[in-house]
């Protein structure tokens, strides 16, 4: 029953009539504003940390880890508190990683500390630490995810 409204709306739109220049124009210059605009959207999606939550909804497994060093590095201005942790995945392999804290954790992480690590099963040079700064982006999309 809505299918021929629809269909009727759908044909008046594409129906054959004559636009003035002007019409013409400003309809190409709104189509290309609107291509535009939809990359620019497209290109401002993290796509990296699309794939880090898809690929831990495998599931991810906790281990504990030792933190080897401690130290700060600046980005953009803004000063990053850094622990550089080592961790034995299931095949037996010892990796490291870099990972950024919130101050007030990163000053209680010493050298030689034990640590609560979480790697994905599928990619285990993919991890993080419990407690962890990450974008709040990634955040709310793990908690939409699971």
């Amino acid at each position: 029953m809505t299918f021929f409204p629809l269909y009727l709306t759908v044909m008046v739109y594409f129906a054959n009539k004559r636009r003035s220049p002007a019409q013409s124009v400003l309809r190409k210059v709104i189509g290309a504003t609107a291509i535009a605009a939809i990359i620019l959207l497209l290109w401002q999606v993290p796509y990296d940390i699309l794939r880090e939550e898809r690929l831990r909804l495998f599931g991810e497994t906790r281990t504990t880890g030792i933190v080897l060093e401690s130290g700060t590095a600046a980005d953009n201005g803004e000063r990053l508190f850094l622990i550089k942790y080592k961790y034995i995945d299931n095949d037996g392999f010892a990796r490291t990683a870099l990972a950024p804290l919130p101050k007030q954790l990163w000053e209680q992480r010493q050298p030689g500390q034990r640590i609560e690590v979480f790697y994905v099963n599928g990619k285990a040079d993919l991890s993080r630490v419990a407690g962890e700064q990450e974008p709040a982006f990634q955040l709310w999309l793990r908690d939409v995810l699971n």
